[in-house]
């Protein structure tokens, strides 16, 4: 039976489907450069480049999870989780600055489309690439919902990437394959399409990095999934200041806890131990809960107002 810490456990999956993704990328990023060059398809030998984009995604974010997972140092007391946001925000850029190449290079073949339809083996190549980086995408979709990994789900959506640019192919191929030379422009013109849709993801993958690396909150529903470990805590009779913030894929949390007056120190950081314990067991992202004990004085109470039950704290 397992024994390992949940937080051991999630970094293993994530490490696993990252591995996954590197063999698989791999592999079609060779096979499409060959076949395309042998089946003299340019199409499928700028998917087969777009692949090695996406592996070289792949090692980034194996190095983010790496890095973020090493132990706090002397340079690094908070720990080294922000490194997986920021490559998480730097695959986003990636995303981003393909797509506006994408979109750019779509609208200038419109002006001069190409000529000449390709081998039909690239049909079989990029359908198989299809196939292979959509279920690359939804594995890693499902397993970065399940660990509530930003990291892994941006590259996702970066396999889902090159799922766009693989059905590009697809239609430059197939189309004119079978409608004649007259249909190569749809090329271009889907190209530009989803150049301007893969923009946007860009886009929408970037925000939330950039809001994690300025210590925004997380939700009010992650606050309040939180909270409501706090005053179910025998000992616990209020608390204010509540706060949160992302480090990468984790969150760290601190809050002021008020206790009954009488209570020694020791009692006090019992309750304390309690409530930071109560809210990790429950919440394996959770990287750290950081609780200042107050004594619930009414003086102090009426101040602050008593916490009858999980409220946003002002």
């Amino acid at each position: 039976m397992d024994t390992l810490p949940q937080q051991v456990l999630n970094h293993r999956d994530a490490m696993r489907v990252t591995y996954l993704s590197v063999v698989v990328n791999l592999i079609l990023s060779v096979g499409k450069v060959v076949v395309g060059y042998w089946g003299s398809s340019r199409a499928l030998i700028a998917d087969g480049l777009h692949s090695l984009v996406d592996l070289s995604s792949d090692v980034a974010v194996l190095l983010g999870l790496f890095i973020a997972n090493r132990p706090k140092d002397a340079d690094h007391p908070y720990g080294h989780h922000r490194f997986a946001t920021l490559v998480q925000l730097l695959i986003a850029v990636s995303i981003f600055a393909f797509a506006i190449l994408l979109f750019w290079g779509s609208l200038k073949s419109l002006q001069s489309p190409a000529r000449g339809i390709p081998s039909v083996v690239v049909l079989y190549v990029a359908a198989l690439s299809i196939v292979a980086k959509e279920s690359l995408f939804w594995i890693t979709r499902a397993v970065a919902v399940r660990l509530k990994s930003r990291l892994l789900l941006v590259n996702a959506w970066h396999h889902r990437t090159d799922t766009v640019t693989s059905v590009i192919t697809l239609c430059a191929v197939a189309v004119p394959f079978w409608f004649g030379d007259n249909w190569l422009f749809l090329d271009a013109l889907v190209g530009a399409a989803l150049g301007a849709y893969l923009a946007w993801i860009g886009l929408k993958l970037s925000w939330p990095a950039i809001h994690d690396l300025l210590d925004r909150a997380p939700d009010a529903g992650v606050l309040n999934d939180l909270r409501e470990h706090i005053l179910p805590v025998s000992g616990a009779v209020a608390y204010h200041e509540f706060r949160a913030r992302r480090i990468g894929d984790m969150l760290e949390v601190d809050l002021h806890l008020q206790v009954p007056e009488h209570l020694s120190v020791a009692a006090g950081h019992e309750i304390a131990r309690k409530v930071r314990a109560s809210i990790m067991g429950k919440h394996p992202e959770v990287l750290d809960v950081l609780i200042h004990i107050e004594p619930a004085t009414t003086e102090h109470l009426k101040e602050k107002g008593v916490a009858d039950g999980p409220q946003l704290a002002p």
